[in-house]
């Protein structure tokens, strides 16, 4: 008999997870680079504002 899972596993969870972190830690350094050199653009940057869409 076939058996399938239809269900993520607990290990690409944790990828997920690790991936989102990143982004956020990536454009959470990036804006601070942004603000201490007072660069308007920040403001007009949608992965800064947004990382995930």
């Amino acid at each position: 008999m076939i058996e399938s899972r239809t269900e993520p596993s607990p290990a690409s969870f944790v990828e997920r997870l690790a991936a989102k972190a990143r982004a956020l830690a990536e454009a959470r350094g990036a804006t601070l680079i942004a603000e201490r050199r007072r660069d308007p653009a920040r403001w007009r940057n949608a992965r800064l504002l947004w990382p995930f869409f």
